[in-house]
């Protein structure tokens, strides 16, 4: 019995004993597990801590790489203030040229571009019936003059009739007087003085319709040779012909257009400014006409004139500019151009080209170049050019100024110079 109660102690404390193993090994692994992770752990931060040390470390170097730049001197020189406005230009004048009769062209005698000269003629016109009717007008003028000319003989002949019938019938007045006729013979004589001077006024009445009958065939006459010269088309100006509506063959009918004809010496242009704007104008300013299609072509001009009134509906004045183009350049009647007036010129000043001028939150400025490295200078601006910009304050003669590259500057930032 005792025997058997040992043998059972015996295998209770050798299970307890392996718990006790088994439980210390577990501890044991627990423990290795840990120290595994945070051996992982600490060489994994330690990791990043020197990837982060490089990145830093390359921004710096990228920081100090400097920025190419090309670079140019603040110079003296003159610069011209212009007000700008934009148009169309036209001929100097430009008329449609009419034919004032009726009538079939016979020839045309100029086209579409060909310059003419004052008087010159641009087609014609068929006078055959207005021949014939200048030939016939002739002839009967010619007849009427004959008969004028016999009518005149007749009453001259009438007149001197007359004057001796008279004389005769006072001379028989003084014999009746003296009883030397008788009165009968008185009466005769004062019968046909009087006759005579009937035969007289009709002579007279036939000589002034045939004197008002010359006039009328000479004044047909006339008529009908202007006509026949407005058969003949001129033009009324010497200028270029732009349109041509008509063919040879074609009836026209009077004050029909036949051809536009335009002055194209010199062109002209109306551009419109404001009440302010316009005082700064003056007749004979010098003007710049630009070429719209091409802001490199340009021609100097001059203000014709200015409108001596404003325009209520807009408040603009209407200020006219003339250039002298030659024939055959880029500046034609219709070109789109843009138009700067010279208001004013500042001489020996401050100039930049004008894309050196950077411009934040209203502010303009430049990268002024000192040694290595950029600065960020405020400027304020004066006049301005299509390529220069005047300086009125911030930078000094010989100063250098960024021109290319500044986009991406940075004040104090390292920069290298290229040519």
């Amino acid at each position: 019995m005792q025997r058997g109660s040992r043998e059972a102690w015996r295998i209770q404390r050798r299970q307890k004993m392996r718990k006790k193993v088994y439980g210390f090994l577990a501890v044991v692994g627990l423990i290795i597990a840990l120290a595994a992770f945070a051996g992982d752990y600490f060489s994994a931060g330690s990791d990043a801590s020197a990837d982060s040390d490089q990145e830093q470390s390359q921004d710096k170097k990228d920081e100090e790489a400097a920025i190419p730049v090309r670079l140019a001197q603040v110079e003296k020189g003159d610069i011209s203030a212009f007000l700008s406005a934009t148009a169309n230009l036209r001929p100097f004048r430009e008329v449609e040229v009419v034919n004032r009769i009726d009538g079939r062209v016979i020839r045309l005698l100029v086209e579409e571009g060909a310059f003419v000269q004052a008087e010159q003629m641009l087609a014609k016109l068929d006078d055959t019936e207005l021949q014939i009717r200048l030939q016939t007008a002739q002839k009967q003028l010619a007849q009427a003059r004959l008969q004028l000319e016999k009518a005149s003989i007749r009453r001259e002949k009438a007149r001197a009739q007359i004057e001796n019938t008279r004389e005769e019938y006072q001379r028989y007045k003084q014999l009746y007087d003296e009883k030397l006729v008788s009165e009968r013979e008185v009466a005769q004589l004062g019968y046909q003085v009087e006759e005579l001077e009937h035969d007289e006024r009709i002579t007279d009445s036939e000589t002034r319709e045939l004197h008002h009958r010359v006039d009328e065939l000479s004044s047909e006459i006339e008529q009908v040779r202007l006509q026949i010269s407005q058969t003949e088309v001129t033009a009324p100006f010497a200028g270029r012909i732009t349109q041509r509506s008509i063919e040879t063959g074609q009836t026209v009918r009077a004050l029909e257009p036949l051809f536009s004809l335009a002055d194209f010496t010199p062109l002209q242009t109306d551009v419109f400014l404001s009440e302010r704007e316009a005082l700064q104008v003056r007749p004979g300013q010098q003007a710049n006409v630009v070429l719209g299609v091409d802001e490199e072509v340009r021609m100097a001009g001059r203000v014709a004139r200015i409108s001596p009134v404003v325009d209520q509906a807009t408040g603009t004045v209407k200020i006219t500019v003339e250039v002298n183009a030659a024939a055959g350049s880029a500046f034609k009647p219709g070109a789109f151009v843009s138009i700067e007036i010279r208001t004013d010129t500042r001489t020996d000043t401050l100039l930049i080209p004008k894309r050196a001028v950077l411009e934040e939150d209203g502010q303009e400025y430049v990268f002024v170049s000192q040694g290595e490295k950029a600065r960020r200078v405020p400027v304020k601006l004066g006049y301005s050019s299509p390529g220069q910009v005047e300086i009125l304050e911030g930078l000094s003669q010989g100063d250098q100024v960024v021109i290319a590259g500044q986009g991406g500057l940075k004040d104090k930032a390292k920069i290298q110079v290229i040519s």
